[in-house]
C-alpha cells in the first residue's frame, strides 16, 4: 500500500522505539494494527461497491445491445444469403430460345460456301 520495504519498515521502528519508548510501543503498534485493517475493510468495501454500481449499468447495456446485435447479425445473414438465392433462381429459370437470325446465322457458318469448293 504505501511501498515501503525491509530497511524503511525497520528504521521507522526503531525511530517510533525512541519517540515512543518500550512502555508504548506495544500499544501503538496494536492501534497502528487496527487502523491499517479497518483502511482495508473500508478500501475493499468501497472496491466492491464500486465494482457492483458499474456492473448493473453494463448488464443493462448488455440486454439492450444484445437485442440490437442479433437483429444485425440475422439483416447480415440475410443479405449474405439473398445473392445465393438469387443465383439459383437464375438457374431454373428458362434461358430465352436464341432468335431466328441467331440460327440462320449459325446454319450458314456450318455449311461450306459454293466458292470454297471451286479450284
Amino acid at each position: 500500500m504505501f511501498n515501503l520495504q525491509g530497511g524503511e519498515l525497520i528504521i521507522i521502528a526503531l525511530l517510533a522505539l525512541v519517540v515512543l519508548g518500550p512502555e508504548k510501543l506495544p500499544e501503538a503498534m496494536r492501534h497502528v494494527g487496527r487502523l491499517y485493517r479497518q483502511l482495508r475493510s473500508v478500501r475493499d468495501t468501497f472496491q466492491r461497491e464500486f465494482k457492483q454500481a458499474l456492473d448493473e449499468p453494463m448488464r443493462d447495456l448488455r440486454k439492450a445491445t444484445s437485442g440490437s446485435a442479433n437483429t444485425l447479425r440475422e439483416a447480415a445473414r440475410s443479405m449474405v444469403d439473398a445473392p445465393d438465392e438469387k443465383a439459383e433462381r437464375g438457374n431454373t429459370t428458362p434461358s430465352p430460345a436464341p432468335s431466328e437470325q441467331t440460327e440462320n446465322l449459325a446454319s450458314e457458318s456450318e455449311t461450306p460456301s459454293d466458292d470454297a469448293e471451286r479450284p
